[in-house]
């Protein structure tokens, strides 16, 4: 859903805020279709796998321990519709909802196949080809923009963004988000990578191949997450979508998970999913501030004239270097990015930082726990930012 407003709730004052409501359905007088999802191989228990009826809103993600509980009100269904189960690394299990049993205190077993895990194709050119980086995605800088999910999010509902890049080959190595506010302990969620070869371009094809998940796990007070993806060996060529997938809420404090979104429009927009094996929907033309570091393939040739332009810029730029302090006391660990080149460095064990920076550019100071400070660059050499706790007015 797509709204403008001037306020939200416990202090989100915005502009332009685009609001991604995942709710799941009554469960009163609804059947409990439950049971337990199981490797036919090894017979262990498979974690985290999409369950439900294709496209209907209706679904789940069973527990650590392969558990799940898929409610269904009775004649709401077609006596023909089928359950869904996929999980990375094994083949899509499909199974009438009529063969399903209902059963009071027992867990009836669900078996899935493993598949083999192939390797993608490697391309060996004798063109001189190597990697640089190359970020692409987008990211908040200070706006009021953001979504989020509220109240009892149906788990597998997932939040998903087109992201732009020009074609050639690129591995995507790390993710970043940001966490403006989240109520529950923790959240464990699942980071997805998918093609835009659906209806509309919408997320279809899922583009990690290792049969391995990506979880992160977003704790009350986590504000930048980023997540490696190295491990993954995720590789695009042009565009992609990425997502986080909702698998587990810890705690007693309701769902309120509020995410920063970037105002600039995207052609492509955002998309969300209400629940597991859900139909997609499109729901806006800005997007999350999701932002990937990649390393991206190119000729030996522009890798040369990459190196030279990194080394120039260095040169040129004037560094502008300081401290983070909070009360006398200097902050480690602290991610200070340059708004206008993106280059993003950590404060040392002495709180010192040094970023090339011209006069005028924005460089903001992020750490978990803290509130996002901003510092504009003046003609001095040296800068030095005030960090504020979280819970300071």
């Amino acid at each position: 859903m797509l709204q403008t407003d001037n306020t939200i709730s416990k202090g989100y004052p915005l502009r332009v805020a685009f609001f991604v409501f995942l709710f799941c359905h009554l469960l009163f007088a609804q059947q409990d279709y439950k049971g337990q999802v199981m490797d036919t191989e090894t017979g262990l228990p498979i974690p985290y796998v999409n369950i439900g009826i294709l496209e209907q809103g209706i679904g789940t993600v069973s527990d650590e321990e392969g558990k799940f509980h898929l409610y269904i009100t009775p004649g709401t269904q077609d006596p023909n519709a089928e359950v869904l189960f996929s999980a990375l690394g094994y083949k899509t299990l499909t199974i009438p909802i009529t063969e399903i049993p209902l059963v009071y205190n027992e867990y009836p077993k669900f078996k899935m196949d493993p598949t083999v895990v192939a390797l993608d194709e490697v391309v060996v050119s004798n063109k001189g080809e190597r990697f640089i980086t190359d970020f692409v995605g987008f990211k908040n800088f200070g706006e009021r923009t953001f979504g989020y999910w509220k109240d009892n999010v149906a788990l597998g509902g997932e939040l998903a963004t087109c992201i732009l890049a020009p074609s050639g080959i690129r591995r995507l190595d790390r993710f970043n988000f940001e966490v403006l506010k989240n109520e529950s302990d923790s959240l464990l969620l699942r980071v997805n990578v998918y093609e835009d070869d659906g209806p509309g371009s919408k997320p279809k094809t899922n583009l990690n191949k290792s049969g391995k998940n990506v979880f992160v796990t977003i704790k009350k007070t986590d504000k930048i997450v980023w997540v490696d993806l190295k491990p993954f060996n995720i590789y695009v060529n042009g565009d992609f979508i990425i997502s986080l997938e909702l698998l587990g809420v810890y705690g007693d404090q309701r769902l309120e998970l509020v995410l920063a979104a970037a105002s600039e429009f995207n052609r492509s927009g955002s998309y969300r999913k209400y629940a597991s094996q859900d139909k997609w929907e499109r729901v806006a033309d800005q997007s999350m501030a999701y932002y990937v570091e990649t390393s991206l393939m190119v000729t030996e040739k522009r890798a040369e004239r990459y190196d030279r332009k990194v080394k120039r810029r260095k040169l040129k730029a004037q560094t502008i270097s300081g401290f983070a302090i909070l009360k006398g006391r200097m902050v480690e660990g602290v991610e200070v990015t340059n708004n206008r080149t993106q280059e993003t460095v950590i404060t040392d064990e002495n709180g010192r930082y040094s970023i090339p920076a011209d006069k005028n550019d924005i460089l903001q100071f992020r750490k978990k726990g803290y509130k996002v400070m901003a510092l504009k660059v003046s003609d001095k050499p040296t800068a030095n930012v005030i960090m504020k706790p979280e819970e300071a007015p």
